[in-house]
């Protein structure tokens, strides 16, 4: 069902240990410890027990710093108020982080109105109602793992509508980032629960118009290169070019549904 409408997909792997990542724009980090160490370096500039490397290495940016901005406390006594078995201070802020995202219950969709009900069978809910094919990437549910150190996040449904891979998204949304096997033109499809209460899509947050963010999906640089699927500059076409033409040949009634569904997510 997917390969007659040009979708591959593929999972990102650890470099380490050929384990399937999942989390981060390209799912190239495996765990949310390895993510929330990413972004409190990267975004923030916080060196910690995962990056303890500073992006900025000038010497001078590291004077009088011998450790990571912020690790696991294991000083014997408060000098420095960081003592191990103060238990305000076992835990660093972004292994915190980490936690306090593991515990964060998912969002909730909204009552379905009409035009939403419909706008999800256009949508594709499973082998047996296709509908345009969106689904074969947004896969509407999977369940977690049977083992978990966690015992409530055992065997549970996720209605993330994502399947976790990564896939060519065309030259047009290309970031020319290379993380493992996800290549400058590749990201995670992007989890679309909570999509309603979101501002602002795509991995760039370029649009805030949900319309403009699913024709960014074709992501190709011409009229005759989104109709004929053929790849653009360095780039392969979207795997999503064959849906969003699907998407285009619907009713402008039924275009407003889809658009219903997912604002109701």
């Amino acid at each position: 069902m997917r390969t007659p409408l040009g979708i591959a997909g593929i999972p990102n792997r650890s470099g380490n240990d050929g384990t399937i990542t999942r989390f981060g724009w390209k799912a190239q980090n495996k765990s949310l410890v390895i993510f929330a160490g990413e972004a409190y370096n990267v975004e923030m500039g916080v060196t910690n027990d995962v990056f303890p490397t500073r992006m900025d290495e000038t010497p001078v940016c590291g004077q009088q710093v011998n450790e990571p901005n912020d690790i696991t406390r294991v000083d014997t006594n408060d000098e420095r108020n960081q003592g191990f078995n103060n238990p305000l201070h076992i835990l660093p802020d972004w292994l915190g982080f980490a936690i306090f995202m593991r515990a964060l219950a998912p969002p909730q969709p909204v009552a379905f109105s009409e035009s939403a009900t419909r706008g999800q069978q256009l949508f594709g809910t499973g082998v047996d109602n296709p509908g345009i094919g969106c689904f074969l990437c947004h896969t509407p549910m999977m369940v977690t793992s049977p083992q978990h150190d966690t015992e409530a996040l055992e065997s549970v449904p996720a209605h993330l509508y994502s399947d976790l891979l990564i896939h060519h998204m065309g030259s047009g949304l290309a970031d020319n980032v290379t993380q493992g096997l996800a290549q400058g033109d590749m990201f995670r499809t992007t989890p679309l629960w909570g999509v309603g209460q979101r501002m602002f899509f795509l991995h760039d947050g370029r649009t805030s118009d949900l319309l403009v963010a699913i024709q960014a999906h074709a992501s190709t640089d011409s009229e005759e290169s989104r109709d004929s699927g053929k790849s653009v500059g360095a780039y392969p076409a979207s795997e999503a070019t064959a849906v969003v033409r699907k998407f285009n040949a619907l009713s402008s009634t039924d275009k407003q549904a889809i658009l219903d569904f997912l604002r109701s997510l």
